[in-house]
């Protein structure tokens, strides 16, 4: 029985598991979330939304067919907000009780991400280092918010808005209900390329090789960041628990931000381009591949 526990822990502790199951979804696969029950999946080459059952894996009725090239996915109670990166706008679409794809919005130069929060669509623009709340209604009101040059991600809840800003090493705070940035930008230094929220707490991967942890309330980064080696691209998390796609060496690294260290690296089989994350399971879609690999946490 003492050599089965071994045996048990050292899996644990390793990261090894079961095969992963992995779907092919045609069109370069470029961005994925979750919500109960489901997975959505942005196909930038088919200019489509494909959404699983994350239980099965299998399609849950037909692409909605946006056009353009959808890269990256917000979802809401209802509809769907995809980031047309090469278009420079957001595709709103609706999901139930009846599917249907509404015009595009032009936003400006170019889209990086997208978010909802607050009864407002969030667009993060590169070339114009600004953040757009877009909000709904027939007048279709829009707040610009100056962040910094070259806002690459995005993520959000009720409270916050929060941008990975790639050219000045910082991360911008901005609050979801008053529509404005709040306070001067948290320095993380090197070159971040995705964030992610946990209540007031923001990770932020840096394309150097490693995590940091933002205490958005006190505006100050919490703690020493965590060194993972590799090429981060994209991160999900839940809690404390954080998942990073490394590009350079094709792996998921789960780091366990509460005390500071890395618990496992896990292969994902080809080049990834984004990672989402369930109560069960950790997503990641390789474009390359035309497939999204679905990994027990």
């Amino acid at each position: 029985m003492l050599a089965v526990v071994a045996v048990v822990v050292l899996l644990a502790r390793t990261g090894r598991e079961a095969t992963p199951h992995v779907l092919a979804v045609p069109g370069q696969p470029a961005g994925v979330v979750t919500t109960p029950g489901r997975v959505w999946v942005a196909t930038q080459g088919s200019g489509a939304i494909r959404v699983f059952d994350s239980a099965s894996g299998a399609p849950v009725g037909a692409p909605l067919h946006t056009g353009g090239t959808p890269a990256r996915l917000a979802v809401g109670a209802t509809g769907v907000w995809a980031a047309d990166t090469a278009n420079g706008a957001v595709i709103p679409a609706r999901w139930r009780p009846r599917r249907r794809v509404f015009r595009p919005i032009t936003v400006g130069a170019d889209v990086t991400d997208v978010a909802l929060s607050a009864r407002a669509v969030w667009v993060a623009s590169a070339a114009e280092g600004v953040v757009r709340a877009i909000e709904a209604g027939p007048r279709r009101r829009t707040t610009k918010l100056h962040v910094g040059a070259n806002p690459v991600a995005l993520a959000a809840n009720e409270r916050w808005v929060v941008a990975a800003v790639a050219g000045s090493g910082t991360v911008a705070r901005i609050d979801a209900r008053t529509r404005r940035v709040a306070g001067p930008p948290v320095r993380v230094g090197g070159v971040p390329v995705a964030v992610a929220l946990a209540g007031d707490r923001a990770w932020v991967a840096d394309a150097r090789g490693s995590v940091t942890g933002v205490d958005l309330g006190a505006g100050a980064v919490a703690g020493p960041p965590v060194s993972l080696g590799g090429e981060p691209v994209a991160l999900a998390a839940d809690g404390d628990d954080v998942y990073v796609l490394c590009r350079s060496d094709r792996v998921l690294v789960h780091v366990d931000m509460a005390r500071g260290e890395v618990r496992s690296r896990r292969s994902v089989g080809g080049e990834p381009t984004a990672v989402a994350v369930d109560a069960e399971h950790v997503w990641v879609t390789l474009a390359a591949e035309d497939q999204v690999v679905r990994l027990d946490r």
